[in-house]
């Protein structure tokens, strides 16, 4: 399964889990990214960044909105934090601080929404750094 495949069924995922419960809980399991990792025949390392970089892509072009973004960014890490010996790069991590940074209001942020202050500008700038 390609990463983009990936990414678009995780989409589906969060659709139908807001339709059916009206929550989206984060509870991806570590397997899960294992066995996408050997169906790609990938190292975990270079599959999570993939899909940091697509789910990143994805909303700089107003594709998928935050919330469903976020949301994917999060079952990533928490799967990838069950095994202490997985790894993921500097990049994924990036993406997902840039994610990550956009939960929360901070004094001072009045009506702006923070994912548009903080998350937006932090993935157009670690996009750039990939072209």
């Amino acid at each position: 399964m390609l990463h983009t495949e990936i990414v678009s069924a995780l989409l589906d995922d969060h659709s139908a889990l807001l339709a059916q419960t009206g929550r989206t809980p984060i509870d991806m399991e570590y397997q899960r990214i294992r066995q996408w990792s050997d169906d790609a025949n990938i190292p975990e390392v270079e599959l999570t960044e993939l899909l940091a970089l697509d789910v990143a892509a994805r909303y700089a072009r107003n594709e998928i909105e935050y919330g469903p973004a976020d949301w994917i960014m999060n079952n990533l890490f928490l799967a990838m934090t069950e095994d202490p010996l997985s790894e993921w790069s500097d990049l994924f991590l990036d993406v997902f601080n840039a994610f990550d940074s956009g939960e929360y209001k901070r004094d001072g942020d009045g009506d702006v929404e923070p994912s548009e202050k903080y998350t937006r500008p932090e993935i157009a700038r670690i996009l750039s750094m990939k072209r």
